[in-house]
Formats: C-alpha cells, structure tokens, sequence
C-alpha cells in the first residue's frame, strides 16, 4: 500500500489524539503537583511553561481534526478531494497549524534552555551558545511560517524553498537539544558520582539513568532525527511524525512534575516525604501528640542557584516489633533513651 499525504495525515492526527490523551493525564498531574507544592509559590516559568504548552498543544489538536473533517467530508463529489484539499498550502488554517507545532517546539526549547541554565549554577558562558541558536531557530520559524504563505497550490513542499527552511528549523533545534540533553547529562552524572557511596547495587544504577532520559529529552531529539530523516527523503510519513509531535513535547513536561516535587536537580526547593500515614496511621497520630518526633530538616540555600544535593541519615524500625500500646508510650518523654539534640541533620553538599 503506497502512503500517500491524505493518508499519512490522517494516521497523524489519530497517533495525535492517542498521545494528547497520555498529555492530558501528565498536565493534570503536573498543575496538581504546582498547586499544592510545599514551602513556595509555584515559579512562575513552571507554571507559564505548563499553561502555554496546553493552550497550544490544544488548538494544534483542534486545528488538525478540522482540517481533516474538511477534506474527508466536505465536496464529496469531488474525485481525490482530499489530495487536493492537502495539496494547499497557503490556506490560513494550514498556516495557523504550522504556526501552533513552531510555537510549541520554542516553548519546549525555552525550558530545556532554561533547565540548562539552572542546573549549571545560572553559567551564562555555558549556555551562550544554545542560546545563540534558539535566537536563530526564532528567526527561522518565523521565516518558515511566512515562506508557507507563499507556496502555491499543487507545489511539491518537499524539494522547494520551503524544503530549506523546514529542515533549517529542524537541525537548530536538534543541534540545541542535543547540547542541552549533553549539559544535562553530564551535570547530573557528575551530582549522582558524587552522591554514589551512598547508593549500591542494580537499582542505584539504574536511579541514575533515570533522570538522565527524563529530564534531558533525549527521546525528543531521537524523534527529531526521524523527523529531518522523512522530510528529507520526500517521504509521506513525515506529516505522521510531525501531526503527533506536538504532544508528544508535552509530555515532557512530566519535567516539570519532578522540579514541582523537588526530585528534579537543580531545583532550589526539596519536598522531604516523612512515614506515610496511610501505611503507619499510628505515625502522623503519635506525631501529632507529641512534638519530639518531628524532625526538622536543614535545606540551605545558595545564592548562584546549582544543583543541590541533601544527604540525611535514616533509621529503619519494623513497625511490627512496636507493642499494642504504642501511643501511650510515645506521648511519655521517658521513653526515649535520647533526647532531640542528639539527633542532628545530615551534611548537605552543593554541587
């Protein structure tokens, strides 16, 4: 079966609304996180981040679901209507979707940007020049947007001066993604060495490459090479690439949830998780009653921002070996064979 625009247009808004369906439950998750995290205000570029790539990614899916009602349903009785209707480029509803997928993709290269930015203590040498090319690839999406105007009916898109616009804007961003995925990664692998004492075995090797792939985007770059690889190639496919690519971004804001949650090196706020109350409902009660059981954690602050690591040391009690009376017992300070000052927070390193 030959694949053929009509088609592959098609197949790219259904892969589309698949993914926007898994962005819909990562957005949810990411405002919830925003909303209720502790001890600050949400910063406003998370939230600004979140809220713009929903709005676009949004109207991108609006956009292409209309203009696949256009040239599936209406003149009918038009033979191969649809390659006609995709063969248009110039139309204002084409030019809007364009516009919407560049509006995404400089959003999502703002934050990996930024993220870059942070994570390397706010160094504007290192991050000059991926900042250089998200200025060119600014200035490029804009050109590709307005070259679109002008491509008349009919016009193979594939191999004209669209075609060198179109690829430009997909080698920059490429290029800037893969520096920032590299600055990314390097820095967090040089914060988990630093922190691998205290972390042995299969699972500790696989927590570091964890949030390598999630927060550098490394899978987005992987996708932007198919994309440059289809485009080039005059292939079809490309449109199934590029209808479900917007999402697809989206999703990575689950980057976002991490920073919200304080899990995301180089945020400047850590969220400390104490014994769940849901597992231990004799924990938050004993807490609550008496307050020599909290514990209060040391998170300093750094004024040329970094990544921030906090070392604590845990006692581990198995909750079965505790007597039936264990409220009673807590709430009686003779109990403890030590007293709150001898239990000192863990050294905390900044990287």
């Amino acid at each position: 079966m030959v694949l053929t625009i009509p088609k592959a247009e098609l197949t790219g808004v259904f892969l589309e609304s698949l993914a926007y369906g898994v962005y819909l439950m990562v957005f949810n998750e990411c405002m919830f996180v925003l909303r209720n995290r502790q001890h600050s205000r949400p910063n406003d570029y998370l939230v600004g981040t979140a809220v713009s790539l929903f709005i676009l990614i949004t109207a991108h899916l609006v956009i292409d679901i209309v203009r696949n009602m256009d040239a599936f349903t209406s003149n009918e009785g038009v033979p191969n209507y649809p390659s006609t209707y995709y063969g248009t480029w110039d139309t204002w509803k084409n030019i809007l979707k364009s516009g919407l997928y560049v509006a995404v993709t400089l959003v999502s290269d703002a934050f990996i940007l930024y993220r870059s930015f942070i994570l390397w203590g706010r160094n504007y040498l290192i991050t000059t020049f991926p900042f250089l090319l998200f200025i060119a690839d600014i200035a490029i999406g804009v050109f590709w947007i307005y070259t679109l105007s002008l491509v008349l009916p009919g016009e193979n898109v594939f191999f004209d001066a669209l075609s060198i616009r179109v690829t430009t804007f997909y080698s920059i961003t490429l290029a800037m993604n893969v520096i920032c995925t590299s600055l990314i990664a390097i820095k967090i692998l040089k914060i988990q060495r630093a922190v691998s004492s205290f972390s042995k075995g299969k699972e500790a090797q696989v927590s570091r490459l964890v949030p390598i792939i999630v927060e550098s985007g490394s899978v987005y770059s992987a996708m932007l090479v198919v994309m440059i690889t289809t485009y080039t190639s005059g292939s079809p496919a490309m449109f199934i690439f590029l209808n479900s690519m917007s999402p697809i971004i989206g999703i990575f804001s689950s980057v976002i949830v991490r920073v919200g949650l304080g899990l995301s090196h180089g945020d400047s706020h850590h969220t400390t998780t104490a014994i769940s109350s849901a597992r231990n409902p004799w924990a938050t009660r004993a807490s609550s009653r008496n307050p020599m059981n909290s514990q209060q954690v040391y998170t300093p602050s750094f004024p040329d921002g970094g990544a921030q690591v906090s070392l604590q040391h845990t006692i581990h009690t198995h909750i079965d070996g505790f007597p039936d009376d264990i409220e009673s017992r807590l709430s009686r300070p003779s109990d403890y064979k030590h007293s709150p000052a001898d239990y000192k927070p863990g050294p905390v390193y900044a990287i």
